[in-house]
């Protein structure tokens, strides 16, 4: 159970964006093992040496633990002789067929109307006794029964909250409440209330507990939902910069860890089964054949018309973020004119990206776009800079506006280059339709993939760092 609580307090705390990892975790599982939860300041102080790193984690810490670890305050229940003098309730509830007294009281062989000693449920006792620690540990007890944790939006507060009720006994007690209502007991009416008041303190409790563990959830949800959004739409989303620079962040740990192995080479065999016979035939020592490092280089050129901005900046974003892993990078904008922008990135350095991508937009935006004419100025500014490590990125929608296509450039480019990679924000079924000339291009691209939302960019930039390897 406390390894459950333990695990349930980290889950809330990254909810509340502080970064624990696994190793971290067990660290705080051998810390609260060896401190144990009876000393509640004790817990607080060496669990936030284990998990909080920085100022600013240490303050969410303190909070999402004063959170996590404080005991339910349940209200007070009212009492059964505050409301002895209350006037009685109709007799609505009652079944049909019942009628005051029919069954239904709760003393031993008493007239109509006449109380009993106690209530007979194990809750309604509780409530009556208004002993409010006790209901305290059960509602706890009943959060951890219907675990809380699985909670993932707020409109699931009242059934949760209604499962947590049930799990303290509340059938047992709504019946009790019907006989007594059913017998004009005075007690129906303080049994009632109380119970009113322990469904208010359920809902507040299951809030509490939603703000604590369904902010990972929700970010997930968040998340998963922008990688799906069309590229045109998700400047409605506010942290999508952020997103993007987490996917690329992946994605270049991912490439930092190929590139370590490719660099490393292939096993040498002969020269490890030769360096074995001083270790009596042991292969005691790897040997690796050198690799030739290559030296890539990058072109990109983007369509930056109205139709495909979108999936141009988030491209631009995307390599500007992985640029570590990265060689020197080309950059081109095109729509109504075709220009060379990498000195626009180059000057704003990597805190100004965003502002440079927009003056790139501003600049080259336009209607009337010409793909032959692009391709022919990039093949003039660039001929003499490809050869067989340059890879060129082509992101547009391949509309010419019934344009020359120009395609014995963009062969030209393919013959000189390793290799063409095309990003088309449009879907597949629609390259070829109207005035699309993308299948006059697909035979010159060694690659060609749809580019409608993040999660295809993040697979096109995957792809791309595994041939630059």
């Amino acid at each position: 159970m406390a390894t459950r609580i333990l695990t349930e307090f980290i889950k809330a705390l990254r909810g509340a964006d502080i970064n624990v990892s696994t190793a971290e975790s067990l660290d705080a599982m051998q810390v609260a093992e060896k401190i144990g939860y009876a000393d509640r300041a004790r817990l607080r102080s060496a669990l936030s040496l284990a998990l909080a790193k920085s100022l600013p984690d240490k303050l969410r810490f303190e909070q999402c633990f004063d959170d996590f670890f404080r005991f339910v305050d349940t209200p007070d229940m009212p009492s059964t002789e505050q409301d002895a003098a209350s006037p009685l309730p109709p007799q609505d509830d009652a079944r049909p067929g019942q009628g005051a007294g029919a069954g239904g009281g709760t003393g031993s062989g008493g007239g109509e109307g006449e109380p009993a000693a106690a209530a007979e449920s194990e809750l309604g006792q509780l409530l009556e006794r208004g002993d409010n620690a006790e209901i305290a540990q059960r509602m706890a007890a009943a959060a951890r029964q219907v675990d809380l944790t699985r909670i993932t939006v707020i409109t699931q507060k009242g059934l949760f909250a209604r499962r947590m009720m049930m799990a303290m006994g509340l059938e047992d007690l709504d019946q009790e409440i019907f006989r007594l209502t059913a017998a004009r007991d005075p007690r129906a009416l303080s049994l009632r209330a109380a119970r009113n008041a322990l469904r208010e303190a359920s809902i507040e409790e299951v809030n509490r507990q939603f703000l604590l563990h369904a902010r990972e959830t929700r970010q997930q949800l968040r998340e998963e939902v922008m990688r799906e959004v069309s590229l045109r739409d998700l400047a409605e989303f506010r942290d999508v910069r952020l997103l993007v620079e987490k996917m690329a962040r992946r994605l270049a740990a991912l490439h930092g860890r190929r590139q370590r192995r490719a660099r490393r080479g292939l096993l040498d065999a002969r020269r490890t089964l030769v360096a074995s016979v001083r270790h009596d035939a042991l292969p005691a020592e790897l040997h690796w054949k050198a690799r030739k490092p290559r030296k890539p280089k990058l072109f990109v050129i983007c369509d930056v018309s109205s139709s495909v901005a979108a999936a141009s900046r988030f491209l631009l974003l995307f390599l500007s973020a992985i640029n570590d892993v990265l060689p020197r990078v080309r950059s081109f904008a095109f729509a109504s004119r075709t220009g060379e922008v990498t000195d626009y990135f180059n000057e704003a350095g990597s805190a100004g990206t965003e502002a440079a991508i927009d003056r790139v937009l501003s600049e080259y935006a336009g209607s009337g776009t010409d793909y032959g004419d692009m391709l022919g100025f990039f093949w003039r500014q660039c001929e003499a800079s490809l050869d067989r490590q340059s890879t060129v990125i082509i992101l547009g929608d391949a509309r010419n506006n019934d344009l020359p296509a120009a395609q014995q450039d963009l062969a030209r480019i393919a013959e000189r280059s390793r290799q063409v990679l095309w990003l088309n924000p449009e879907g597949q079924n629609r390259w070829g339709t109207g005035d699309s000339v993308m299948p006059m291009y697909l035979p010159y691209c060694r690659r060609a993939m749809p580019c409608r939302n993040l999660n295809q960019l993040e697979r096109f930039v995957e792809v791309l760092l595994r041939d630059m390897k």
